[in-house]
């Protein structure tokens, strides 16, 4: 299985921030890790992540501040065979991390990380899980399923690449159809330390 994030054609130590629980209410989500999604490299022209940031221009902006929108900076990784990620999609998944890492009517990301290399949050599933709404509705902020790695140690290898977007006015309807094609660079790279 391979991961997009977007944003970033190098993966390095140096910017990696670690993975911290937030006070936020309203949110399952942390701070810090490197995030990703679900990645098919026989399709060069569908990501769900890219989708959702075409369909919101802000983010698309934000994600390449000062540059070019349409060409956006991606990375793909291939994770070790040894990768131990904390697959969360169910309510027995979720009883689980709020009862062996509890943080305040949360779970802890921070004491997760002394155990797992990373959590795939997968938002298909929770969404329709019998469990109480008000909790479920806390991870809506996801958006879509997630890959949230607490250490770069788990990645074998990454490759670069960009995503080239044909532009379209931003300002118009956010929900035309957009075209891109995610173009990834065939050299694979180690993870830095600088």
């Amino acid at each position: 299985m391979n991961y997009l994030t977007v944003g970033t054609k190098e993966i390095r130590r140096d910017k990696f921030r670690k993975i911290e629980d937030t006070d936020l209410s309203g949110s399952m989500k942390p701070r810090g890790g490197m995030w990703f999604t679900e990645y098919d490299k026989n399709i060069k022209s569908y990501n769900v992540w890219v989708d959702f940031i075409l369909e919101r221009p802000n983010i698309l902006f934000y994600k390449n501040r000062g540059k070019n929108p349409f060409v956006q900076p991606c990375s793909i990784i291939t994770l070790n065979a040894d990768v131990n990620l904390y697959a969360l999609h169910n309510g027995a998944t979720l009883d689980y991390l709020l009862k062996c890492f509890p943080y305040k009517d949360k779970f802890s990301y921070e004491d997760m990380s002394k155990y797992y290399d990373g959590i795939y949050v997968n938002m298909s599933s929770l969404n329709f899980c019998n469990y109480d709404e008000k909790v479920i509705k806390k991870f809506s902020s996801f958006d879509i399923n997630s890959l949230i790695l607490f250490n770069l140690d788990c990645i074998n290898y990454y490759q670069s690449g960009e995503i080239n977007i044909e532009p379209f006015d931003y300002e118009g309807d956010p929900y035309c159809d957009k075209y891109y094609e995610i173009k990834i660079d065939s050299e694979k790279k180690r993870v830095l330390k600088k």
